[in-house]
């Protein structure tokens, strides 16, 4: 799964990730960077519309207008994979969304560990997203996105069964690419980057309550995965 997500850096920190141009891009609104919960709206790359290079803020979880559940934040990759009637419509409208890492939780209720994880070479990941926005649109939960997630490996399956799939820079930039057929993109989910590549510590529990945003939200305050 993915909760929550931290942005604490300029996007063209992201961009530069990609090796796109920052220098080419618009200014975005300012919004939430260091704890990032569904709902909100977080920094996303796109070549939606013309085809060039986009970072724009889209509401983080779909929830297309007939739908009576709420708005959704993650899509299980064996879902999309089937040919989902909720995902289908949003394979050709591809994202990447960027982050300095993600939050799980440990511990029963009452009790919950958040935990922070990261890439271990320090760099941004890069998170694979699908929306039903398109340039013009209202932002939206009906024109909202998810980040689709796989089963956890390795020791990660000790913080949550589920994790976001994250793609190396060469895979995102083809994820983002309009040329790039569905079927070809699919392809690339299923060699993300390992789970080996990342590693995890406890954080505050102060972060659980969406509206701390210190910057102490990712720090480690426990144990620590290296």
């Amino acid at each position: 799964m993915c909760g929550r997500i931290s942005q604490k850096h300029d996007y063209a920190e992201y961009v530069e990730v990609i090796r796109w141009d920052p220098s080419t891009l618009r200014d975005v609104s300012d919004g939430l960077r260091v704890n990032v919960p569904p709902g909100t709206r977080p920094l996303t790359l796109h070549r939606l519309g013309d085809g060039q290079h986009h970072v724009d803020r889209l509401f983080w979880g779909y929830k297309p207008a007939w739908s009576k559940r709420p708005p959704v934040s993650n899509a299980r990759l064996d879902t999309v994979l089937k040919g989902s009637g909720f995902w289908k419509p949003l394979l050709t409208k591809r994202i990447v969304v960027p982050a300095d890492g993600w939050f799980e939780w440990t511990g029963e209720k009452g009790r919950r560990q958040p935990w922070f994880i990261s890439a271990k070479d320090g760099h941004p990941i890069l998170m694979a997203g699908i929306t039903a926005w398109q340039p013009g649109n209202d932002v939206l939960a009906e024109t909202g996105f998810a980040i689709i997630t796989d089963d956890a490996a390795g020791g990660m399956v000790d913080l949550h069964d589920r994790r976001p799939i994250t793609l190396t820079p060469a895979d995102a930039a083809k994820w983002l690419d309009p040329a790039v057929s569905t079927p070809s993109a699919l392809e690339l989910l299923s060699t993300p980057r390992p789970d080996s590549a990342f590693h995890w510590w406890q954080v505050t529990p102060k972060m659980g309550n969406s509206r701390y945003q210190l910057p102490d939200a990712s720090q480690p305050t426990g144990y620590f995965n290296s």
